[in-house]
């Protein structure tokens, strides 16, 4: 399963494969909490090991469904959550259950524990709001009353989740509280974009979900200048559905895009593009939504250029040639983006703070309401878009569709 998912093109079915994991974890009883007992001898390594193989396979369950626009596969109601002990791997065959734990630097279980909470809410978001069947039959669980406070409360979730991502010592950074941060608005952006259950979300929503896909993008970026990015579908997908929310948000929402200075959008964008022309190298599904990307980047960015400045002083601007050729080598890509954040005096490093958007500082309280602004003549650009015919693509009514078809359209042709 890791294989398939960071080597996309063996052309392994993940479907299938996770099916299959879940199968073996039900044969197994892995679902289960069994600890050791007078009656029921089991080894403290065993148990771990139990307990780890099941959230790895419950995690991979909620990532593949939610990036596939499927439904779960083993429901949290059949499982008995317990999660692993935070023990190192080193640790693991010279410890008791009952032993105290040490206040040690985090360890890669102490990120795993962390993400596996993350699923469980990833899990909470797919049952109660992306089920096509909204009217829950009689035997199930109650149905929500109202979404929006739980949408408001699931906010606050994953608000608390964020801040108690574990910080290792700046020395011993290996990039995990980066990803974490990502995963984090990665899970906002779902949370927050149009879905079965809220498929108009209101404007002052659908622009905190614009701000979470910007900032995810950011985070991505951080990584990718670092070198410790993973190359895989699930990144692929985070991006290129990031990119596609953010572009959305601007033509729906016209106000959204003054919150962002035009150099920082075309940074982020550059970003995006750069990754899936990395990815590309490998996996042809990834050039195909860097052009779709490209294609979208550019006209975007001419239309906010055409509606800031005077028709003469488009074809002058330095902004409008600064937007990536999906034609040019990844590593050359790379080079102009760190040489503008150099120029902007920007540190390729931050990725929690931004003083170019006015709204993170409420982020933690309401959501921001949307300020009044000129209306756009290209206020549904985007969603013409969506359903015409651009370079091969046959046009859909929404994005995970979009998303669908480019990656089908390119399985085909290759």
């Amino acid at each position: 399963m890791v294989y398939a998912l960071y080597n996309p093109s063996c052309n392994v079915n993940i479907w299938n494969l996770n099916y299959q994991c879940l199968a073996s974890v039900i044969d197994l009883g892995l679902q289960r909490d069994v600890r050791a007992s007078p009656s029921y001898q089991i080894s403290l390594f065993t148990q771990e090991m139990r307990t780890r193989v099941f959230w790895v396979t419950y995690t991979f369950d909620r990532t593949v469904c939610t990036m596939m626009g499927r439904p779960i596969g083993l429901r949290d109601e059949a499982c008995e959550i317990r999660f692993p002990l935070d023990i190192p791997d080193s640790n693991l065959m010279n410890r008791t259950a009952n032993q105290p734990m040490s206040l040690e630097a985090p360890s890669h279980m102490s990120y795993s524990i962390h993400l596996f909470k993350l699923a469980q809410l990833n899990s909470e978001i797919k049952y109660v709001m992306h089920s096509i069947c909204r009217d829950a039959p009689a035997y199930a669980y109650p149905p929500v009353k109202d979404i929006f406070a739980w949408q408001r409360d699931m906010m606050r979730s994953l608000q608390e989740w964020q801040s108690a991502v574990p910080q290792p010592p700046r020395d011993q950074d290996t990039g995990m509280t980066a990803y974490c941060h990502a995963k984090y608005h990665e899970t906002m952006v779902l949370l927050l974009r149009p879905s079965p259950a809220i498929p108009a979300p209101a404007p002052e929503m659908l622009d905190l979900c614009v701000q979470h896909a910007f900032m995810l993008l950011q985070c991505f970026g951080v990584l990718y200048d670092a070198g410790r990015l993973l190359y895989s579908r699930l990144a692929v997908h985070a991006v290129f559905l990031g990119t596609l929310v953010l572009l959305h948000g601007i033509w729906k929402l016209p106000e959204t895009a003054t919150r962002f200075r035009m150099d920082e959008l075309i940074r982020r964008l550059n970003t995006a593009q750069s990754i899936l022309s990395s990815i590309g190298e490998h996996w042809a599904e990834a050039a195909s939504a860097r052009d779709c990307i490209a294609q979208l980047s550019n006209l975007t960015v001419q239309r906010l250029l055409k509606s800031q400045a005077g028709p003469g002083e488009i074809a002058s601007s330095p902004m409008r040639h600064r937007l990536r050729d999906p034609g040019v080598p990844a590593a050359q890509l790379q080079h102009v983006d760190q040489r503008s954040r150099v120029v902007q005096g920007q540190s390729s490093t931050s990725y929690e703070d931004d003083p170019t958007l006015s709204w993170q500082a409420g982020l933690l309280g309401q959501p921001p309401t949307a300020t009044s602004s000129p209306p756009s003549e290209f206020l549904n650009l985007f969603d013409d878009l969506l359903r015409c015919d651009f370079e091969g693509w046959s046009g859909v009514s929404d994005l995970d569709g979009l998303i669908r078809e480019i990656f089908s359209s390119s399985q085909h042709e290759s």
